[in-house]
């Protein structure tokens, strides 16, 4: 089962923008190559940050306006929120070691 939630509009606000942890949001498409074989790299981020970092996932056919409001011009393309606020920003196949290493600056004494 997979760690990432599909997250809606509705459901936006208090899955990411209110949540305690910082929230990954991996925004996607599902004809999108480099979203699926980034897949497992985002699972294992999940599972190894889990209590640290939430991970959600925003479908950007279905969800375009939450895309629209975060100028997301291509997929995928990952958003770190803290606080309700954008902090870090990366575009494209993304592997295990990129993802750690710039999710271990927002747990624990990190920003």
């Amino acid at each position: 089962m997979s760690k990432l939630k599909d997250v809606t509009t509705a459901e936006f606000e208090t899955e990411v923008l209110c949540s305690p942890i910082p929230v990954l949001v991996d925004f996607h498409a599902v004809w999108c190559g480099p979203c699926k074989a980034s897949a497992p790299a985002l699972e294992d981020a999940a599972r190894e940050f889990e209590g640290e970092i939430a991970f959600v996932k925003v479908d950007v056919d279905q969800e375009a306006e939450i895309a629209e409001a975060y100028d997301v011009q291509g997929v995928p393309t990952f958003i770190l929120i803290k606080d309700g606020q954008p902090v870090e920003r990366f575009q494209g196949l993304v592997s295990r070691g990129k993802l750690a290493g710039v999710l271990e600056q927002f747990v624990g004494d990190g920003k």
